[in-house]
């Protein structure tokens, strides 16, 4: 028999200990009721006098607080210990009948909140037949639900047992529903999904049945998390129970709906409905004070945002769901925790700490008996030896984890399992192929449907099938992009697809392959457009988003939330700080989903009769080049990824520090080794074209303009205009907007006032704004200089007229928020969260400051900063410059560059290019740190 009898578990269970609280009189006169507050932490006492054979039917009420409930006999053994899982306001029953006579001890405790509870005495008398019988339930009843709340599978398997034989045993409906539920409770922990249906459904026809309409919303809720499986009859049952919740104002439980319908719309993809459930239910808990419950939440959002790339918003949020539930005494849900906090930390690169997170969370589970959270970590355990190359481990994790997965009869969870155990078997590619066959008709996510389809589209190809590794991949790309459009806010969509490239970067390479097989067919085209597919896409939504008229309520919780932030600001970044800048993020997320341009579009909308678009895509194995012309397009390979970013990354530090002598030769050589892999190429096709340059990851940092032209030692801008685009159809969205006409020419802040003096003034600033408002006639210029170049004047809109817009001052880059990035001016910073908001329609805008080109590395967006946010704000072009410009030669090249657009009538391109070129032969400016740092984001062509 593998459990003892009921007194024997009662004595294990509740020993005494500890001092006595105070204790007050319970008269023994039937019908008696005492009232009290109590504080979470308190203790309550009250004696009742009984007389051998004398039946006494106590209850708790509880009226806002939640309490349990311990009975002790006269010699302070303990009888019973209730704590209902339906929560502060159903009755507490703690019936007794005296075996000797004496004084009989109720102790109430209040374990957090605070709140009102009635001790009242429904019935005296001589102990009934009925009476034993109903005693004995209840305290089958409170041994089972103590049981069910401990971690260990033992507990629990006693639990269920218990609570069958008190269901038996009620003939009260009401409580037989309560049986019933915790039943249903025990069966759930024990992966009995079948078990735990019926006894759920049973206790929520007799809660219907008794009225119990609180307790039926608890049933609802109960019974969703069971059909997990079936996401459908899931939110079926969650929404029946949060519309009865709301109904009846029962916030908590609300909360509870709203956290298993965030969870439900999570593993189908909806982030953004689940991120909405998620932080309506938050402030719920925090009302409340329930702190186990609200680590429950932040446990869930960690979840969201690891698994949508967003994993420094994890590593915030699930150590404090960590320190609540081990706070709680929950060390299964601490445990669960702490492996999502290792997935988190694999995702962010720190793939020791995270196997060391989640091995602690195996040693855990393995000793509480969960037996689906033990595969949980073993399957994380699995992926993280897959991150370190470690395949024979790898394999046995996850095969254990898949093993347990199919004994607990949990058909998705073991598909993940399966998936992985696929994605480690890349060499041997029909083992994965079957792996990943089985896998997919159990996945509820289309997060691991696309995984197992770019599996399987790898394994293909390494048999030599190219068109099976093809559709598969075309699959798993579709999968991605639904997931992409259910995502909330524009951040999120750019930081899942940024951690969702490899799919693309595979699908390009692929198709480069079928290319080779193929030449005529038509696939460099596709890859190309694939390429674009990948980059730049929440610029694009941005952009989208920026023509809507906005809901002036909005536009107020912005000013608001843009308020706070600015205020935390000041100070080093905090969790409190990253939350705001999250629901800034999702406040305006864009409704509709911006198209990249086809490969017809990009030659009919970008290039032209004197414009070669280069595109550029770096892969692991081998990069690619495509050069499109309005009539042709021609595709190269270059280097791996890592070979060409290493080079240009060395280019970038040798040109962005003052040169010096020793130092130059080391320079040329390397700038011609990066000319040589990414122009020598297209050699052929590059005389006499403007070069619009679509870069990749670290090509971002390089400046076209100084890598020599291809069998010349004249740098590239001596022979070609250059423009960046972040991608092709960038540029096609900022030529669509619709912007009114410009009535003045140029407006100037710079040489600002700054409050801290260890920021020095820029010198050369204020001469070079005078030198540029020298060019425009007094009616068409604005001079706002020193304590007028002040956020006011920027905010204000007065800028909004002007065709060239004008910044010369301190740029400050913040590569972990770039939303914090910005300008130095009197008055303190322009940050990018309020550049965002600007209406500034120039064709120009020129932010003569340091590195205000550089931001947020992210792949596929490339660098998030100020750039974009002058976009948003309406601007056709922006000036911005790679590395910290020297003050000086900055001020010079913008009095050439400004004469060139005012008094030669050049466009910006063209007008940048000749001030580059002139300013390199000024002796004592030769070098490119000098000349080269600036570089044209946008639209070349004038309005």
């Amino acid at each position: 028999m593998r459990c003892a009898s009921l007194s024997a578990v009662l004595l294990v269970l509740f020993s005494a200990c500890g001092k006595p609280p105070p204790t007050r009189e319970l008269p023994p006169v039937a019908g008696t009721t005492i009232e009290a507050r109590i504080k979470g932490g308190e203790t309550h006492a009250y004696l009742l006098s009984l007389k051998t054979g004398q039946y006494a039917g106590i209850v708790v009420d509880q009226r806002g607080a939640d309490v349990a409930v311990i009975l002790r006999d006269p010699d302070g053994l303990l009888l019973a210990s209730v704590d209902s899982p339906q929560g502060a306001r159903v009755p507490e029953p703690v019936p007794v009948i005296a075996f000797t006579a004496g004084n009989y001890r109720v102790e109430v405790n209040a374990p957090e909140g605070e709140g009102s509870y009635a001790v009242r005495l429904d019935a005296l008398r001589s102990a009934t037949s009925a009476d034993r019988t109903r005693v004995r339930a209840e305290r089958l009843l409170s041994v089972a639900e103590t049981l069910r709340r401990r971690d260990d599978r033992l507990s629990r398997e006693a639990a269920a047992i218990k609570a069958r034989e008190a269901a038996g045993s009620f003939t009260d409906p009401s409580r037989k529903a309560d049986a019933f539920y915790t039943l249903g409770s025990a069966l759930y922990l024990l992966d009995d999904n079948a078990g735990s249906r019926d006894a759920y459904y049973r206790a929520l026809a007799l809660f219907r049945e008794t009225g119990r309409n609180r307790e039926t919303g608890k049933a609802l809720n109960a019974l969703g998390r069971s059909w997990r499986q079936e996401p459908e009859r899931a939110l079926e049952l969650y929404r029946e129970a949060l519309a009865l919740n709301h109904r009846l104002g029962d916030r908590q439980q609300e909360a509870t709906t709203l956290q298993n319908l965030g969870k439900i719309h999570q593993s189908l993809g909806e982030t953004e409905e689940a991120l909405a459930h998620y932080e309506r239910a938050l402030p719920i808990w925090r009302e409340l004070g329930v702190k186990s419950e609200e680590a429950g939440t932040l446990l869930a959002l960690g979840d969201l945002y690891q698994r949508m790339g967003e994993p420094t918003k994890a590593l915030d949020l699930l150590p404090r769901a960590i320190a609540l539930f081990e706070a709680a005494g929950s060390s299964g849900d601490a445990a669960s925790a702490l492996t999502t906090l290792g997935d988190a930390q694999a995702r962010a690169g720190q793939v020791s700490e995270a196997l060391a997170s989640q091995s602690r969370a195996l040693v855990i589970q393995r000793r509480n008996g969960n037996r689906r959270e033990e595969a949980q970590a073993l399957n994380s355990i699995g992926c993280c030896h897959l991150l370190l190359g470690k395949t024979e481990e790898a394999r046995r994790s996850l095969a254990a984890a898949r093993s347990i997965f199919r004994q607990i009869g949990d058909r998705s969870a073991e598909a993940v399992a399966l998936v992985n155990l696929g994605l480690a078997d890349e060499q041997r590619p029909r083992q994965a192929i079957a792996s990943f066959a089985a896998a997919m008709p159990s996945l509820i996510s289309q997060d691991y449907e696309a995984l197992a389809l770019l599996g399987l589209a790898r394994a293909h190809r390494r048999l030599g099938d190219l068109a099976s590794g093809r559709k598969e991949a075309e699959g798993a790309i579709e999968r991605i992009e639904s997931l992409r459009g259910k995502s909330a806010g524009l951040g999120m969509r750019a930081s899942f697809l940024a951690s969702k490239q490899d799919y693309y970067g595979f699908y390009v390479d692929l198709l480069m392959d079928l290319h080779r097989r193929e030449p005529g067919a038509g696939y460099d085209a596709r890859a190309l457009a694939a390429s674009e597919q990948a980059r730049a896409r929440s610029l694009l939504d941005l952009l989208a988003e920026s023509r809507k008229e906005i809901d002036p309520r909005l536009l107020k919780k912005e000013s608001e939330l843009a308020r706070r932030i600015n205020d935390l600001a000041q100070h080093p970044a905090g969790p409190e700080l990253r939350e705001l800048l999250a629901q800034q993020e999702r406040i305006r997320p864009a409704l509709t989903l911006a198209r990249p341009l086809t490969v017809p579009e990009i030659q009919r909308e970008v290039a032209d009769s004197v414009t070669l678009v280069l595109q550029y895509a770096l892969g692991r194995e081998r990069s690619f080049l495509w050069a499109v012309t309005p009539d042709s397009l021609t595709s190269f390979d270059l280097p791996p990824r890592a070979m060409i970013e290493e080079a240009a990354r060395r280019v970038h530090g040798l040109l962005s520090t003052a040169p010096q002598t020793l130092a130059r030769a080391r320079t040329r050589q390397e700038m011609a080794e990066l000319s040589r892999m990414l122009l020598a190429p297209a050699a052929g096709l590059l005389e006499g074209k403007r070069l619009v340059i679509v870069p990749d990851g670290a090509l971002h940092y390089v400046p076209f303009a100084a890598l020599p032209a291809p069998g010349s030692k004249e740098p590239l801008v001596v022979l070609h205009e250059i423009v960046t685009l972040p991608s092709a159809s960038s540029l096609a969205a900022i030529r669509r907007e619709a912007r009114p006409p410009a009535t003045a020419t140029l407006a100037v802040v710079a040489d600002p006032v700054f409050n801290d003096s260890k920021l020095g003034r820029l010198p050369f600033s204020r001469e070079e704004a005078e030198a540029l408002l020298a060019l425009v006639p007094p009616a068409e210029r604005l001079g706002a200089l020193g304590l007028e170049a002040s956020r006011e004047t920027v905010l204000s809109g007065r800028l909004s007229r002007y065709r060239l817009v004008h910044f010369a001052t301190h740029g400050i880059v913040d590569t972990d928020h770039p939303e914090l990035s910005g300008l130095l001016l009197s008055q303190g910073f322009l940050r990018a969260h309020e550049i965002y908001r600007l209406s500034l329609p120039a064709d120009l805008v020129v932010l003569s400051a340091c590195r205000t080109a550089l931001g947020r590395e992210m792949r596929g967006e490339g660098l998030v900063g100020l750039t974009r946010g002058f976009f948003h704000a309406g601007a056709r072009s922006v000036l911005v410059s790679l590395w910290e410009v020297e003050d000086r030669a900055t001020a010079e090249l913008m009095r050439r560059f400004y004469r060139e657009m005012l008094k030669e009538g050049r466009p910006p391109a063209a007008a940048l290019r000749a001030a580059q070129a002139s300013l390199r032969r000024e002796p004592g400016w030769e070098a490119p740190y000098f000349w080269a740092g600036f570089i044209l984001q946008g639209d070349w062509q004038p309005r």
